[in-house]
This record gives C-alpha cells, sequence and structure tokens, in this order.
C-alpha cells in the first residue's frame, strides 16, 4: 500500500469536503444579508405608510381650519371660495398621499428585487463552490495518478 497516495486521497477529500462547506456557508451568508435587506426594506416601507398617514392628517387639520375660519367669518362653507379652498386643501392633500404610497410601493418592489438578487447569489455561489470542490477533487486524483502515487 502506498501510503503518499492515501493521504494524497484523503488530502484532497478533505478540501473537497472543505469547500463543500465554504459553498454553505457563503450561501448561508447571503441568505442572512437578504433577511437584512428585506427587513431594512419593510422599515423604509413603514416609514412611508407613517408619512402618508402624516399627510392625511396635515390635510384633515388644513380642512378643519379653513372650515372653521369660513364658518366663523359667517361664510357657507358649501359655496364660494369657502368651497373653492376645501377643494384645492383636499386636492393637494391627496396628491401628496398618493406620492407617499408610490414611494410605500417602490420601496417595496426595490427590496423585494434586492432580497432575491441576494437569495439568488447565495444559491448561484453554492453550486459553483459545490462544482469547483469536485473538480478539485478530480484534478487532484489525476495528478497524483499521473504522478505514479496509484501505482503498486
Amino acid at each position: 500500500m502506498n501510503w503518499f497516495a492515501v493521504i494524497s486521497v484523503v488530502s484532497s477529500l478533505g478540501e473537497a469536503f472543505a469547500g463543500v462547506r465554504q459553498a454553505q456557508a457563503m450561501k448561508a451568508m447571503y441568505d442572512a444579508q437578504a433577511d437584512v435587506q428585506r427587513l431594512q426594506y419593510e422599515q423604509k416601507r413603514v416609514e412611508a405608510r407613517e408619512q402618508g398617514n402624516k399627510v392625511l392628517k396635515a390635510t384633515n387639520n388644513a380642512l378643519a381650519n379653513a372650515l372653521a375660519q369660513n364658518a366663523a367669518g359667517g361664510m357657507l362653507t358649501s359655496e364660494g371660495s369657502a368651497l373653492l379652498t376645501q377643494t384645492l386643501t383636499i386636492r393637494e392633500g391627496a396628491e401628496d398621499f398618493q406620492l407617499s404610497k408610490l414611494n410605500e410601493e417602490i420601496i417595496q418592489n426595490l427590496g423585494l428585487i434586492e432580497y432575491r438578487n441576494s437569495k439568488e447569489a447565495g444559491r448561484i455561489k453554492e453550486k459553483a463552490g459545490i462544482f469547483s470542490a469536485i473538480t478539485g477533487f478530480g484534478t487532484d486524483i489525476t495528478s497524483a495518478k499521473t504522478k505514479g502515487l496509484f501505482d503498486g
């Protein structure tokens, strides 16, 4: 029995196993990174939603103030400039709210894209690492064979 051949095979197996484990660790790292990105984007999405709620609250306050001022001044709140003021206030508030909803949707979509990209990168990295470990093992064995380690 050629001990150098045995040592060579065991060493190559150990190196291949380490390569597979490293590939799995890389995938786990990318998966963890994807989860962190998902949480960060979820936080940003919630912030955008809160901004939309603030817009609605500010619009309601502005509308209430306009109604109160017009009513206190003896104006009819359902006619003329009082109605125009209400309509403009509602329109501006609705536009700002729609913008905040659009921001929320964009943030959510960007988060999903980044999450999926990181997950896919981890999957590809794992497959590439396993393939590299297998081919490296084959190359080591072939090299040992050509050097005559298996000749007995």
